[in-house]
């Protein structure tokens, strides 16, 4: 049987969950690149301000990387899942697009002396 107090702790914990949620987006900084990551190692970088198109060619498949209104996202991708399209648009720092089966991933950072307020990796 559900208590009252069982439904204030949920209420609680959700509130508590909101508000971290909030303290993080709202920390979060503009970042100014995304460094694209192949395998864990660094297979380009790109300027979040240009708007490009790029296409990533890795040992295990291919993504389209667009880069446009200092947003970054993919809009095509060979790999079967598709979670990195659906991963959606990054432009704060940390933020970033994984494709597993390719091995790739398209981290936002800040400026190259910008240090990070929290390790990112």
């Amino acid at each position: 049987m559900i208590k009252k107090r069982d439904i204030i702790l949920a209420l609680v914990l959700i509130l508590l969950g909101i508000v971290c949620y909030g303290v993080i987006r709202l920390g979060q900084k503009k970042g100014s690149q995304v460094i694209i990551y192949e395998d864990q190692k660094e297979i380009g970088r790109y300027d979040l301000n240009t708007d490009t198109t790029k296409e990533i060619q890795t040992a295990k498949g291919m993504n389209i990387l667009e880069i446009k209104n200092g947003m970054a996202y993919v809009t095509e991708a060979d790999c079967p899942d598709q979670v990195c399209i659906r991963m959606g648009k990054i432009s704060k720092t940390g933020e970033n697009i994984v494709c597993l089966p390719h091995k790739l991933v398209i981290q936002v950072e800040g400026d190259v002396g910008q240090k990070a307020e929290y390790d990112n990796r």
